[in-house]
């Protein structure tokens, strides 16, 4: 919902409403009418990509050696660039000596940023540019058909972004039919692997509360085939906590240099070789490009272990490997042969243990609609759960009354199953929430779990079977929060039926503490950092373009898996604000205070980050930040269950042992709001 207003030099905003993740309630606020191209333009990819001098070189030199192969068949070349972007590619061949240069660019504002691009690098008159979708150009556009196809229309799954199609237009109406493309093949690798880490992210495991007392989600959530999308990752990161079950193996290989040799559906069998004994918790895949005719230069997405020793390792964000879970988690024995069934259509993948026709898997319990990766993972994590187990095992007795507010949480069921008289349940995102019933109804707890389907607010004694609450549970987590701090809506909440609580009453956890690092990461500062240069080519234009639009998008502080991200400390932890959960929120003064991080060490100073710790009790906490305190160490350790808040540099700084960096913190608890300014 939103209105429209003027500003200053006719410039039109609109107010948007949103929901407040904090508060739970609808706040307004003024954005550009633009808003969702300028954000699209700030999150893309583009930056990360300009980054990779590793694809920027290879493309570099297929392209000199598909216009010399031209050439040396007495041919004019004439390039055909498809999703130019910010023009790269066709300078490049423009630059190598094409004789003609068209390059096609659906989206607006980067069509226009090309323009800008390759005019600052005068090449505006030798490369012809077309805002539109390489499907909706006529051969009337062009001069001619081309002969030299240059494309990188490549995603994670290599086809993602719509490959098959955009190639089989191009190369059936726009293209000579002995052309020449770059790249000019790719080569898609499964191998399977068993990880009790990943088989957190697909599914519910059991919770033992005690010796004698369990938690388990049933058959309904065992016989899912899972989600249906990829789940992409720096897998590089996860090298010690993966057993490879096979070698590498070959499953695809999509020809892009001829007409009619893409398929839109495909299937494959490769009988494989079991290398250890183990079960296939996943098949984890990348993809290379052959980028010249004569094979000779490789871009490789495979993970550090198959790679030659010593072979750097480029760093990518925007092409990573992904994990795909098959259906039925297959046992195999060392030695033996084991089939995997891989698929696509023209969009996705998906890879199986066992036949199942040519369909896509989808979610059939709701659990992977309702979740994330993310949030699957921090219910499994035994470390997170056994300090609530201990918490509710201090506190609950045989009379305790208790309210969980929090989404999608097994917190009631843990309170049940320890031995609460009543436990009441407000959880206000309906997916969460049917799946958690259908867990208490398999562990038959219906009887003493009541689900509140209500608002906070609209919450009456008689709901409460006028009872008092006398123990408030939250993990706390909400679906809606994107940042550390932002799983605050229990604390509100609970403002609403403060009638309904005992004086003495108990509410777990305590308090928050929010924390901050300042750090130089090894490569995540890169999808922020100005391009400048790439291989000669001036680039500023769209750094500017990146620059503007991020200023009008983009927070100051954004939500990142830290985990998947290497950085060194190069100060301390320090705290930067603390909430005492027992006081309400209205009796809690407004803070602004400023925080100097002193640093420690030698450095570059790219990023600051944000985190919280829960308190659960003395010597009891949740952090979903740091893991430990060996900070000092050349990796720091981050929660692999949580996000992280990051401010990310765009020009980093030098610093050394005697450097403070100042961050000033407001936190207005009327309206949730943590606002926090780094000098």
């Amino acid at each position: 919902m939103c209105d429209k207003i003027e500003g200053e030099g006719h410039q039109k905003h609109v107010f948007v409403s949103h929901t407040n993740p904090v508060t739970g309630k609808i706040d307004w606020i003024v954005q550009d009418e633009n808003y969702d191209y300028i954000q699209e333009i700030a999150r893309s990819g583009y930056g990360d990509m300009l980054h990779d001098t590793d694809r920027n070189q290879k493309y570099y030199k297929a392209i000199r050696q598909a216009i010399k192969l031209l050439r040396e068949r007495n041919k004019e070349v004439n390039v055909l660039d498809i999703g130019t972007g910010t023009g790269l590619l066709s300078m490049m061949a423009a630059e190598s000596g094409a004789d003609t240069v068209t390059a096609c660019e659906a989206f607006l504002p980067m069509a226009k940023c090309a323009k800008n691009v390759m005019e600052a690098n005068n090449f505006g008159s030798k490369v012809k540019l077309i805002p539109k979708r390489s499907t909706n150009v006529r051969l009337d556009d062009m001069e001619q058909r081309a002969n030299l196809l240059v494309t990188e229309l490549f995603d994670t799954e290599l086809i993602g972004e719509g490959a098959i199609a955009s190639y089989t237009d191009a190369h059936l109406r726009l293209m000579e039919e002995d052309c020449v493309a770059v790249p000019t093949t790719g080569i898609m690798y499964v191998q399977a692997v068993q990880s009790e880490l990943l088989r957190s992210w697909n599914s519910l495991q059991p919770v033992q509360l005690s010796d004698r007392v369990s938690i388990t989600a049933g058959p309904r959530f065992s016989s899912c085939s899972g989600a249906p999308s990829l789940h992409d990752l720096q897998v590089d990161e996860l090298a010690g906590k993966l057993k490879l079950l096979s070698a590498p193996v070959e499953v695809f290989r999509f020809d892009f240099s001829h007409r009619n040799a893409l398929a839109k559906n495909e299937e494959s069998l490769v009988q494989t070789l079991a290398l250890q004994d183990g079960n296939i918790d996943a098949f984890l895949m990348w993809w290379d490009l052959i980028m010249d005719p004569q094979g000779e230069i490789i871009l490789s997405c495979a993970p550090c272990w198959v790679r030659g020793k010593g072979e750097k390792i480029p760093w990518r964000d925007h092409w990573m490997q992904a994990l795909y879970y098959p259906t039925n988690r297959l046992s195999i024995q060392k030695g033996n042969m084991f089939d995997v069934y891989s698929h696509h259509d023209e969009y996705s993948l998906w890879f199986e243990t066992e036949p199942s026709g040519n369909h896509r898997p989808v979610c059939t319990d709701g659990l992977h609609v309702a979740f994330s990766r993310t949030r699957l993972g921090q219910i499994n994590s035994k470390k997170r759960n056994q300090v609530f187990i201990d918490a509710i095992k201090e506190h609950v007795t045989e009379d305790s009354v208790c309210l969980v507010v929090s989404d999608g949480s097994l917190l009631p069921l843990m309170a049940a199953g320890l031995g609460a008289k009543q436990v009441f349940y407000i959880d206000m995102n309906r997916p969460c929430c049917r799946i958690i019933e259908g867990i208490i109804e398999h562990n038959g707890l219906q009887d003493k779990i009541c689900i509140l389907d209500k608002r906070p607010e609209d919450i009456i004694a008689e709901d409460l079977f006028n009872l008092k609450i006398d123990l408030v549970l939250a993990e706390p987590f909400s679906q809606a929060a994107h940042l550390p701090w932002e799983h605050l809506y229990f604390w509100y909440a609970l403002n609403s039926i403060r009638s309904q609580l005992c004086p003495n009453v108990k509410i777990l956890p305590e308090s928050m503490t929010v924390k901050s690092m300042a750090v130089q990461f090894r490569d995540l500062h890169k999808i922020r950092a100005p391009v400048g240069f790439c291989e000669g080519f001036d680039i500023s234009e769209f750094d500017k373009l990146i620059e503007s639009s991020s200023a009008s998008a983009d927070e100051e502080i954004e939500p990142q898996c830290l985990w998947e991200y290497p950085c060194q400390a190069l100060s301390p932890p320090a705290p930067l604000a603390f909430v005492d959960f027992s006081q309400p929120v209205e009796s809690t003064p407004k803070l602004h205070q400023t925080t100097e991080l002193e640093c420690c060490r030698e450095g570059v100073l790219n990023g600051v980050v944000f985190w919280t710790e829960f308190s659960f009790g003395e010597e009891s906490f949740l952090s979903n930040g740091l893991l430990d305190d060996k900070w000092q160490e050349d990796k720091v350790k981050w929660d692999m269950f949580s996000r992280q808040g990051v401010k990310l540099m765009r020009q980093g700084r030098s610093i050394g042992p005697d450097s403070k960096i100042s961050i000033s913190t407001q936190f207005i608890p009327e309206v949730g709001d943590f606002t926090f300014t780094i000098k």
